[in-house]
């Protein structure tokens, strides 16, 4: 399948291309610096920025589905410690500016331009209300909702546009992440029993966004848990 990934030089994003290739795909890293994503077989890389429908709509083109793993920026790298990493994200999601709520429809208007129909959003675990959660982790992200209300927002705004959209959408709430190396041994699914704040590696959730994207038919038009 030939997958476009926006948002290819993010923490999930560069494991989503890595993912991705492993299984064979044919993958187009869109990114507003393109420059920096190292070349690989069957890679290949295209200069898109949410924030201008028609050039995401140029990048996607001729791909099969396109996975999304924007979010507010928060400058993240592989060689941060995972403290360094949490607090970034933390900033970030304290003024997480528009980059979802924006950036989405305009990915959903570039899929309807560019005549492709899947699309994967990577979103999180604090959209959830929680009432498929145990009641600790229910309580859990209550706190996180009403902590990060500006992020939460901003995220909604983006899941709306999706749900109401016509595309063959899956939506991916994942817990806290972070850098470590992927076991492949997590829980995923349309309801799943998560733990919000049980750190899972970027790599196991970028697993989770490919499957999403390639071999999971029943998750579509479904919003997707990820996590411990």
């Amino acid at each position: 399948m030939k997958i476009a990934i926006i948002g290819a030089t993010g923490g999930t994003g560069r494991k989503v291309t890595e993912r991705a290739l492993e299984q064979g795909h044919e993958v187009v890293a869109v990114a507003r610096r393109p420059e920096v994503i190292a070349p690989a077989k069957r890679l290949s890389t295209r200069l898109g920025d949410v924030f201008d429908a028609s050039s995401i709509a140029k990048a996607i083109a001729g791909t099969e589905a396109v996975i999304s793993c924007i979010g507010p920026p928060s400058n993240l790298s592989p060689d941060m410690n995972n403290i360094m990493a949490a607090k970034n994200v933390m900033a970030a999601n304290f003024s997480p500016g528009t980059v979802m709520s924006e950036g989405i429809p305009n990915i959903l208007a570039a899929c309807q331009r560019a005549g492709v129909k899947r699309l994967v959003m990577q979103s999180g675990i604090n959209l959830s209300d929680g009432k498929e959660l145990s009641t600790v982790n229910r309580w859990m992200v209550g706190m996180m909702r009403r902590i990060f209300w500006k992020a939460i927002e901003d995220k909604g705004i983006a899941e709306h546009a999706v749900i109401r959209s016509d595309l063959d959408w899956v939506i991916v709430r994942a817990s806290v992440l972070k850098y470590a190396e992927g076991t492949l041994k997590y829980t995923a699914g349309p309801l799943a029993r998560i733990a919000p704040l049980q750190a899972l590696p970027f790599a196991d959730c970028a697993d989770c966004l490919v499957r999403a994207a390639t071999s999971e038919p029943t998750w579509i038009r479904k919003i997707v848990n990820v996590g411990r």
